[in-house]
Protein backbone atom coordinates (compact mmCIF):
# COMPACT_ATOMS: atom_id res chain seq x y z
CA UNK A 1 0.00 0.00 0.00
CA UNK A 2 3.04 2.36 0.83
CA UNK A 3 4.36 1.72 -2.59
CA UNK A 4 1.31 2.43 -4.17
CA UNK A 5 0.77 5.82 -2.18
CA UNK A 6 4.65 6.95 -3.27
CA UNK A 7 3.70 5.72 -6.84
CA UNK A 8 0.73 8.03 -6.81
CA UNK A 9 2.59 10.85 -5.39
CA UNK A 10 5.32 10.86 -7.85
CA UNK A 11 3.00 10.62 -10.99
CA UNK A 12 1.14 13.75 -9.48
CA UNK A 13 4.56 15.49 -8.71
CA UNK A 14 5.98 15.02 -12.61
CA UNK A 15 2.26 15.73 -14.22
CA UNK A 16 3.43 19.48 -12.09
CA UNK A 17 6.44 19.70 -13.92
CA UNK A 18 4.93 19.27 -17.27
CA UNK A 19 2.68 21.99 -16.49
CA UNK A 20 2.74 24.95 -18.97
CA UNK A 21 4.78 28.63 -17.81
CA UNK A 22 1.69 30.75 -17.75
CA UNK A 23 0.16 27.89 -15.59
CA UNK A 24 2.71 27.74 -13.11
CA UNK A 25 2.67 31.74 -12.28
CA UNK A 26 -0.99 31.50 -11.77
CA UNK A 27 -0.34 28.34 -9.10
CA UNK A 28 2.19 30.61 -7.67
CA UNK A 29 0.98 33.76 -7.43
CA UNK A 30 -2.50 32.19 -5.99
CA UNK A 31 -0.37 30.74 -3.54
CA UNK A 32 1.65 33.36 -2.75
CA UNK A 33 -1.54 35.62 -2.20
CA UNK A 34 -3.06 32.66 -0.23
CA UNK A 35 -0.35 32.58 1.88
CA UNK A 36 -0.44 36.27 2.97
CA UNK A 37 -3.90 35.88 3.23
CA UNK A 38 -3.64 33.11 5.89
CA UNK A 39 -0.71 34.78 7.64
CA UNK A 40 -2.91 37.76 8.03
CA UNK A 41 -5.62 36.06 9.28
CA UNK A 42 -3.68 34.50 11.90
CA UNK A 43 -1.97 37.86 12.89
CA UNK A 44 -5.37 39.43 13.01
CA UNK A 45 -6.89 36.51 15.30
CA UNK A 46 -3.71 36.66 17.23
CA UNK A 47 -4.14 40.36 18.07
CA UNK A 48 -7.48 39.99 18.50
CA UNK A 49 -7.31 37.87 21.28
CA UNK A 50 -4.57 39.51 23.19
CA UNK A 51 -4.04 42.82 22.57
CA UNK A 52 -7.68 43.99 21.09
CA UNK A 53 -10.20 42.69 23.76
CA UNK A 54 -11.72 40.22 21.97
CA UNK A 55 -13.66 42.60 19.32
CA UNK A 56 -16.44 40.24 17.45
CA UNK A 57 -15.87 42.25 14.13
CA UNK A 58 -11.95 41.59 14.36
CA UNK A 59 -12.88 38.13 14.94
CA UNK A 60 -15.31 37.77 12.18
CA UNK A 61 -13.14 39.92 9.67
CA UNK A 62 -10.02 37.18 10.56
CA UNK A 63 -11.74 33.97 9.83
CA UNK A 64 -13.04 35.22 6.80
CA UNK A 65 -9.45 35.86 5.87
CA UNK A 66 -8.67 32.52 7.11
CA UNK A 67 -11.65 30.81 4.58
CA UNK A 68 -11.34 33.08 2.12
CA UNK A 69 -7.30 32.50 1.28
CA UNK A 70 -7.84 28.28 1.51
CA UNK A 71 -10.74 29.01 -1.51
CA UNK A 72 -8.23 31.37 -3.52
CA UNK A 73 -5.70 28.27 -2.79
CA UNK A 74 -8.13 26.17 -4.50
CA UNK A 75 -9.31 28.07 -7.33
CA UNK A 76 -5.93 28.83 -8.43
CA UNK A 77 -4.75 25.25 -8.56
CA UNK A 78 -7.33 23.92 -9.82
CA UNK A 79 -7.66 27.02 -12.27
CA UNK A 80 -4.44 26.24 -13.59
CA UNK A 81 -4.66 23.05 -13.98
CA UNK A 82 -7.78 23.57 -16.14
CA UNK A 83 -6.24 25.40 -18.29
CA UNK A 84 -3.03 23.70 -18.76
CA UNK A 85 -5.62 20.54 -19.56
CA UNK A 86 -7.82 23.09 -22.37
CA UNK A 87 -4.84 24.82 -23.84
CA UNK A 88 -1.77 22.14 -23.59
CA UNK A 89 -1.52 20.33 -27.05
CA UNK A 90 -0.34 16.93 -25.97
CA UNK A 91 -0.22 13.81 -27.98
Amino acid sequence: MYFNMTKNIEKIKSEFNNLGKTNKIIIKAGSIISLILLILGAILIICNHFFLDKDLFYELVARTLVKNSFTILAEAVIGGLILDYLFNKRS
